[in-house]
């Protein structure tokens, strides 16, 4: 069996067993511990009298030891028995002299072992520890790169590495200067003497596939040290100034999904019946990037910054309430428009659409030019945030803000050259299309409509390029004929040629049999398929065409490899109808002929955006309904 070896990105786990679920670190290495293995409750004197009575000192193997406090007591206690002696001595001598050398022995024994604890403790002098409170964890990678739409509209995307930086804002307290002071005293330090503080550490929090700059910093776990000096609020006791402290850490990607292109698209085009003076702009986005497995979601347009030619004249009308310059830049010799903080996060077709009218007429010769910053909630490197640990190495509950982003910025060149006055072509147009090469819909005798049937047909789609963006199914109703259900689905989408989106429907109806079994055994399917695209040239207006046919295609392949023998051998040379219907009259032909009309015009109005899918729904619903009582009433005819 092959075996492949996939790279996984690291994550904090405990050094012994291997859990994810860190209890606290050595406070002295930052080596992660679990709950059963972090140190237990331990009597030790390292942290004594800087303010942390009830906070326990966690260590692993290598660094685990006790600090023994100090006994000096015992030695003033010896030399009171000592002093005691000598006044016993006017009374009694012997008792004197036995009191004497009683305190002497023990207050040489006390101090020495009092010395040699003083020692160890000098030896083991942790770093001054103190507590700032954490104000803010801000988490930005970056990728750049450039969009170029050049003259043949064609895009063309390139992009640099992707960088990163984890920013700390944390802000020293007075409690932090107080136990500075102690520690100083504790261990004899004058103030003209640097030291080391710790103010404990932070671990990454999830997979994060990612390396520091700086090399002396190792994720998962950052240590939060440094010394006294660099920080005015802690070397000068009065000072108030300096309270802040900062700690910003760059990154690289190690791995992390390989970035090779900007997930974006801006696409420019000429808004129809406007007199070639309105220009729309369609800033589109990957919904599964980077990965399916890890996507990440556009939260919103930081900054779109657009130069357009001044002689386009002044603006008119612009949505979406942007900056617009007064007068032509300097630089760029464009006049600018600067679109800010535009959410996205409720666009769930990936699109967002903005126009600007002008006061003459826009010359397709001219290039825009400008950049595009767009933010996705979440981490390329998969990181999900930091968690603080006391400087003694257990975890803190500190609420604090927090932002984990992803920013794309793109510097933007869109040449108009590939761009036309657009009309919008639908396909069947009864107007333009034969009815006999563009049909408004196709029966499939003997395929049953059930979800088998449209799990076939989309995966079809999709293998050929197809986007399905949604699929609705509609309840069952009772059929024509005894053990008989009506099913109903719409699907719909979009296809790309080049950076033109051309958008389809696909409505799959019909009638499943059932006999004995819970599934059907036979039944029939018919297909309404239309589609949609703007297009400004008879190239792009054939391949508006072209994309119909090629759906047509599939769907013809798909259903017709699908079909059945219907119960008791039935074959299928012609469509259904019930057995009591005749010839259509002349009225009724003009009746149904009407009910397909306004069906067309309800599913170019839903797919045009005029109308809800909901709405779509209820009235193409009513529609079906009209055109059952049809077939019905000719039937009884």
């Amino acid at each position: 069996m092959p075996v492949k070896i996939r790279a996984r990105a690291p994550q904090a786990r405990c050094h012994r067993c291997g859990s994810s679920k860190i209890a606290a670190l050595c406070h002295h290495c930052g080596v992660p511990l679990c709950q059963e293995h972090r140190s237990g409750p331990i009597v030790t004197s390292e942290f004594d009298g800087l303010g942390f009575q009830k906070a326990e000192p966690q260590h692993c193997e290598t660094h685990e030891h006790v600090v023994k406090p100090s006994i000096r007591k015992f030695v003033y206690a010896a030399a009171a028995v000592a002093g005691l002696g000598v006044l016993l001595m006017f009374a009694s001598v012997v008792t004197g002299l036995i009191l004497l050398l009683i305190g002497l022995a023990g207050g040489a024994l006390a101090w020495f072992e009092d010395h040699r604890r003083t020692v160890a403790a000098f030896e083991n002098r942790p770093k001054v520890p103190v507590v700032p409170s954490i104000d803010s964890v801000k988490v930005r990678e970056v990728v750049q790169g450039r969009l170029v739409l050049d003259e043949h509209g064609t895009y063309h995307s390139s992009v640099t590495p992707v960088e990163g930086a984890i920013t700390l804002g944390m802000t020293f307290g007075r409690p932090d200067q107080d136990r500075l002071r102690d520690y100083r005293a504790k261990y004899r330090l004058g103030p003209e003497q640097d030291v080391e503080f710790s103010a404990g550490y932070a671990v990454l929090s999830g997979r994060a596939g990612l390396e520091f700059t700086d090399r002396t910093v190792t994720p998962p776990v950052l240590p939060l040290h440094g010394l006294v000096h660099e920080h005015p609020f802690l070397a000068a006791p009065e000072s108030r100034a300096g309270a802040k402290w900062q700690l910003d850490l760059a990154h690289r990607l190690t791995s992390a999904p390989e970035v090779d292109a900007i997930p974006l698209w801006l696409t420019p085009s000429l808004v129809p019946e406007s007199d070639q003076r309105a220009l729309q702009l369609d800033l589109q986005w990957l919904g599964n990037w980077p990965s399916e497995d890890a996507s990440l979601e556009a939260d919103k347009v930081e900054r779109l910054t657009l130069h357009v030619p001044v002689s386009w004249g002044n603006i008119e009308f612009v949505s979406d309430s942007p900056t617009v310059g007064s007068m032509a830049d300097p630089e760029t010799g464009g006049r600018l428009i600067e679109w800010k903080q535009l959410p996205l996060g409720a666009l769930t077709d990936h699109r967002l659409t903005l126009s600007v009218r002008f006061e003459d007429r826009i010359q397709l010769t001219d290039v825009i030019t400008g950049s595009l910053v767009v933010s996705f909630k979440g981490a390329l490197s998969g990181l999900e945030g930091v968690q603080f640990h006391h400087p003694m190495g257990g975890p803190r509950t500190s609420r604090y803000e927090s932002e984990v982003k992803t920013e794309v910025t793109a510097d933007l060149s869109l040449n108009l050259n590939g761009v036309r006055y657009q009309d919008v072509r639908v396909v069947p147009d009864h107007k333009k299309d034969n009815p006999l090469e563009c049909p408004e819909s196709h029966e499939f005798p003997g395929v049953i409509p059930d979800h088998e049937t449209l799990i076939a047909l989309t995966d079809a789609m999709s293998e050929s390029g197809y986007y399905v963006k949604w699929v609705i199914g509609h309840s069952p109703r009772s059929g024509d004929r005894e053990n008989a259900l009506n099913r109903a689905w719409d699907v719909g989408g979009r296809l790309y040629e080049g950076v033109f989106p051309v958008d389809f429907y696909v409505g799959l109806t019909g009638e499943e049999v059932y006999g004995g079994d819970i599934h059907a055994e036979a039944g029939d399917s018919k297909v309404r398929l239309s589609v949609k695209g703007a297009f400004a040239s008879k190239e792009m207006e054939d391949r508006i065409e072209s994309v119909w046919h090629g759906l047509n295609d599939i769907v013809g392949e798909t259903l017709k490899a699908r079909t059945k023998p219907g119960p008791n051998g039935r074959n299928h040379q012609g469509a259904h109808r019930p057995k009591h219907a005749g010839p259509q009259s002349d009225e009724h032909a003009a009746a149904l002929q009407d009910l397909r009309r306004r069906r067309k015009e309800l599913q170019s109005a839903v797919l045009g955006g005029r109308i809800s899918e909901q709405l779509f729904r209820e009235l193409d619903g009513q529609v079906e309904r009209e055109m059952a009582e049809l077939d019905r009433r000719n039937g009884e005819d």
